[in-house]
C-alpha cells in the first residue's frame, strides 16, 4: 500500500511540475507531497477507484495484444503438418483446444466439447496437444500424435480422457493397446521429428498467446481458459458465425 501510495504521489508531483512554469521551487514541491497524502488519507477510496482502473486497463491491453498475436500464429495453430483435426474438418467455424492428459479439468471439458462437436455438425476441431504437466504429459502427447499415423488419433484422445489417476508409461502403452494400435510402431513414431516439431510448436504458440494452463479454448479471436459449460463454447461460436 504504501508503494502504491508513493508512486500516486510521484506521479502527480512529475505532472505538477510538468505544468508548472517555471518548474516548482522545493517548498512548492513539498507542498503538492503534503496535499496528495493528506487527499488519500482523507478518501483511501480513491487509490481503490485508481488500482480497479489501472487493472481493467492492463486486461484490455492484455487482450489486445492476445488478439494481435492471434493473427500472426492462426495458420500455424491450425494448419500443422501433424495437428489433428476433429468434427467436421471442413467445418465454418474453428474450436481449438490447447490440453494436457494429465490435466483433471480437460478431462472434465471432454464431454462440454463433444456434447457441442455432435450437436453441430459444421464445427472443425483443432486439437493442440500442450503437455506441460510433467514429463509424462509428453509421453502421452507423443503417443496420441503418433497414434495418427496409424489413423488412430481419436480414439486414443478419447480413450485418454477416460484415464483416471496419474499417466506412467504403462498405462499410456496399456491405453494405445486397448484402441487397436500396433505398439511398437507407436513408440518408433513417438520419436518422429514430426511429433517434435508439432509440440514444440504448440508449445511457442501458447507462449506467444500468453496462455499457460489448461484447458484453454480459441475460437476466432476469442481466448477461453478453464473448463467452460457446453453452453459457454455454443455462445462463443454462435457470435463467431454471425461475423
Amino acid at each position: 500500500m504504501l508503494r502504491i501510495l508513493s508512486i500516486l504521489v510521484l506521479s502527480l508531483f512529475i505532472w505538477s511540475s510538468a505544468q508548472a512554469e517555471p518548474p516548482l521551487n522545493p517548498s512548492q514541491q513539498d507542498e503538492v507531497r503534503k496535499l496528495v497524502r493528506e487527499t488519500l488519507l482523507a478518501n483511501p477510496e480513491i487509490l481503490m477507484e485508481a488500482m480497479t482502473i489501472l487493472q481493467q486497463r492492463q486486461e484490455q491491453a492484455r487482450l489486445e495484444e492476445q488478439k494481435q498475436a492471434l493473427q500472426t500464429v492462426r495458420k500455424e495453430m491450425i494448419e500443422g503438418p501433424l495437428t489433428p483435426i476433429g468434427g467436421n474438418p471442413k467445418g465454418d467455424v474453428t474450436l481449438v483446444e490447447f490440453f494436457d492428459y494429465q490435466c483433471g479439468y480437460c478431462k472434465r471439458a471432454f464431454p462440454a466439447v463433444m456434447e457441442v462437436i455432435n450437436k453441430d455438425q459444421n464445427i472443425r476441431y483443432v486439437m493442440k496437444e500442450f503437455a506441460i504437466l510433467g514429463p509424462e504429459s509428453e509421453v502421452a502427447a507423443r503417443a496420441a500424435l503418433a497414434a495418427e499415423k496409424q489413423g488412430k488419433y481419436m480414439d486414443f484422445h478419447t480413450a485418454m480422457m477416460t484415464v483416471r489417476g496419474r499417466l506412467n508409461a504403462d498405462k499410456i502403452m496399456k491405453t494405445a493397446q486397448s484402441v487397436g494400435l500396433n505398439v511398437d510402431q507407436l513408440k518408433a513414431d513417438m520419436q518422429a521429428d514430426d511429433v517434435s516439431a508439432e509440440i514444440k510448436s504448440t508449445r511457442e504458440i501458447a507462449q506467444k498467446l500468453g496462455i499457460t494452463g489448461t484447458p484453454a479454448f480459441i475460437i476466432g479471436d476469442q481466448v477461453i481458459p478453464g473448463a467452460v459449460p457446453p453452453a459457454t463454447l455454443m455462445e462463443a461460436i454462435k457470435q463467431q458465425r454471425a461475423k
